[in-house]
């Protein structure tokens, strides 16, 4: 791994200005390139600069996206591009996934994913490009199978780390295991309708649970709405349940997204419904529920035995302290690109 301290000007594209979901990665990131003692500038895309005896390394998503980095001229000869991967992006508004599992097993099958073809066209083209996302299976979806199997020495597939917890709070994270004011804590966007967003999983998932059970709910389109970060921690870990539940889409393609990560960095517990947490830990490390009747059950059961999650935590922290977070893993990336 080699230190580019020196040789890279890190550039985050797009997203200046509050409002969007990708906001808080973007945050997050420039944050831990001060961090590990790079250069950052956080633009717009009229904003970006020349930096003489220096390499700018683009971090994109689609504002502007690799299409328009090469297009309008920005991208010259020795820069490098990092590409988010995920699933859609600007070019698939109004696409429905299906309201079965199903239709979602069907669709995704046979989705174009159009950021991973944007990734290979570019670099079929000689653009030095790379690419990032959250770790996700590409199995049964053939044409990211495809791309992926073609272009995975050039493809980070990373823990996507908790956007909300600083580097002293993850090295030393703790459980905690009492002083709560609530059975049940979210705080994230509720978002879309059936076939695109999460609602569906909401009311799935979670709405049976509260039901029955005491909440504080954070986030667009809950009764706080959007909340700050200490209002959104003093949330989860005032609360003996956190749900991790994730649109369909993320289930299909068993990732493992923000949520997950910043509630055990805060030291409390949660059940997933994503497969894709056996990609970081063992079976008797995680607790995962397959369907929402078993999410349900189990999600009663550790409210009422809040004793029974420590052991969990506990497993997960050990990595989160020593891998599975924004440092780690981007000096990892930023080492291992030329």
């Amino acid at each position: 791994m080699r230190d580019n301290r020196d040789k890279f000007v890190v550039y985050l594209l797009g997203f200046t200005k509050f409002g969007h979901t990708n906001w808080y990665p973007w945050k997050k990131f420039q944050e831990v390139f001060k961090h590990l003692g790079y250069e950052c500038r956080w633009v717009e895309k009229e904003d970006i600069q020349q930096h003489p005896g220096k390499r700018r390394v683009f971090i994109s998503w689609y504002d502007p996206d690799t299409i328009e980095l090469i297009n309008e001229g920005i991208y010259q000869d020795g820069d490098i591009i990092l590409n988010k991967l995920v699933c859609m992006g600007k070019y698939d508004s109004g696409v429905n996934w299906g309201s079965t599992p199903e239709e979602r097993a069907e669709f995704f099958k046979n989705w174009r994913f159009s950021q991973h073809q944007i990734f290979e066209q570019a670099h079929d083209a000689g653009v030095n490009v790379y690419a990032f996302g959250a770790k996700t299976r590409p199995e049964g979806h053939l044409e990211k199978e495809r791309i992926v199997n073609k272009l995975k020495d050039r493809i980070f597939e990373v823990p996507w780390g908790s956007s909300l917890c600083s580097y002293d709070e993850v090295k030393n994270c703790k459980p905690v295991m009492n002083g709560f004011t609530q059975d049940i804590g979210f705080v994230g966007s509720i978002w879309g309708k059936a076939g695109r967003g999460n609602m569906d999983s909401v009311e799935e998932y979670m709405v049976p649970l509260l039901k029955e059970f005491s909440y504080d709910l954070g986030g667009p389109s809950t009764p706080r709405g959007h909340v700050d970060d200490p209002t959104h921690k003093h949330i989860l870990t005032h609360s003996k349940l956190c749900p991790i539940i994730n649109a369909p889409s993320w289930r299909e393609e068993k990732g493992l997204m923000d949520r997950f990560w910043s509630i055990f960095t805060l030291g409390r517990f949660g059940i997933t419904d994503s497969l894709g947490a056996y990609d970081f830990y063992n079976e008797d490390e995680v607790v995962v529920a397959t369907s929402a009747e078993e999410y349900i059950e189990l999600s009663k059961y550790y409210i009422k035995n809040v004793d029974k999650q420590l052991p969990f935590i506990e497993k997960i922290q050990k990595r989160i302290r020593e891998e599975y977070n924004w440092y780690y893993t981007w000096e990892h990336i930023l080492g291992n690109i030329e």
